[in-house]
């Protein structure tokens, strides 16, 4: 089967994605409105339709200039979108063919992908992909709370029960103005002790509560403590499946433990929405994995892959891997 790529309109993709069993939150249409707003690219909803013009899947393909190279990505790097790539039945080397016959035709430079498991690990590097095996950590939610609560480790369990006796109160709030600067401010924080330019706007955090909240698939922790914020969990949702999108503390708190309380409370609001499972969302930095991994959640592994198209995209690469602060921190100014 021949596949052919090309826009999709809003209603026709909403349609596909009803029919998906499991959630895919970075596969709606209003992720790629997040994302274009927050981080100022452009995403092309593509359709994969067969010989008869039937919808097989569809494809998010963020757009993003960097000097003279046209990137294209689905998953793009630097979006905040760990899963992506083609969703629904066509089979990988049509899609893999079709999209290498729109990234001609459109003249990208650069290519990158992300698919939920290793099985087509061969595929795409047959396609000329360098591919990579990263690490995500899911936790099946059980049914009760009793069974959820055991399935933390001692040592995440004992962390709970401290920061809950040293005063740490836990606040959802219910409007954007209500947690958008405390949490901006703790994230910049987070970032630049790491010597790092916060990758995330206010305006990206704001289109997160515009677009998910008003229709429930949106809840925000906070964590204070003696009437200050120190910590905040974003946890989006699509259908049964929860996200641990992002978090931040401040570190000078870090002897009450509040992230533990953030997440434990995130987990049972999560059992009463009815999530099944929860995606922690990587895995791939030892402390940050250590840390989700008490709460019972397991690894899985998925595929990142990146093709450079072109020769300037091939030299562009190797400059911006030796180069990646710098040149990020002159296009955060420029």
């Amino acid at each position: 089967m021949s596949l052919t790529i090309r826009p999709v309109e809003r209603e026709q993709w909403q349609e596909f994605l009803q029919g998906i069993s499991r959630g895919s939150l970075f596969h709606r249409w209003e992720w790629q409105d997040i994302i274009e707003a927050g981080f100022g690219l452009k995403v092309n909803r593509l359709g994969l339709f067969d010989e008869e013009g039937i919808l097989r899947g569809v494809l998010p393909l963020a757009e993003r200039k960097m000097s003279l190279l046209k990137l294209g990505g689905s998953s793009l790097s630097g979006t905040a979108t760990p899963h992506s790539g083609p969703l629904g039945e066509a089979a990988l080397p049509e899609v893999l063919s079709a999209l290498e016959d729109y990234a001609a035709q459109k003249h990208f430079d650069y290519l990158e992908l992300t698919l939920p498991d290793l099985t087509g690990k061969e595929i795409v590097a047959q396609q000329g992909y360098t591919v990579e095996e990263l690490l995500t950590l899911d936790l099946v939610l059980p049914q009760d709370q009793e069974s959820l609560w055991a399935g933390l480790e001692v040592r995440c369990r004992n962390a709970v029960r401290k920061a809950e006796k040293s005063g740490v109160e836990i606040i959802e709030p219910q409007a954007l103005e209500e947690w958008l600067e405390p949490y901006y401010a703790l994230s910049c924080g987070v970032y630049r002790r790491q010597d790092k330019e916060p990758p995330f706007t206010r305006e990206y955090f704001a289109a997160l509560w515009q677009k998910l909240y008003s229709v429930g698939d949106l809840v925000v922790l906070l964590a204070r403590y003696e009437g200050k914020i120190i910590a905040g969990g974003i946890f989006p949702r699509d259908k049964n499946v929860g996200y641990y999108l992002d978090g931040v503390s401040d570190r000078d708190y870090n002897k009450v433990v509040p992230n533990n309380l953030v997440q434990w409370e995130y987990l049972k609001r999560a059992q009463a929405l009815g999530i099944e499972l929860y995606d922690m969302v990587g895995a791939n930095i030892p402390s940050i994995a250590k840390f989700k991994k008490s709460f019972g959640s397991v690894e899985r592994k998925y595929l990142y892959a990146y093709r450079n198209r072109t020769l300037a995209a091939r030299v562009g690469r190797t400059v911006y891997a030796k180069h990646a602060g710098t040149i990020k921190k002159f296009l955060k100014r420029s």
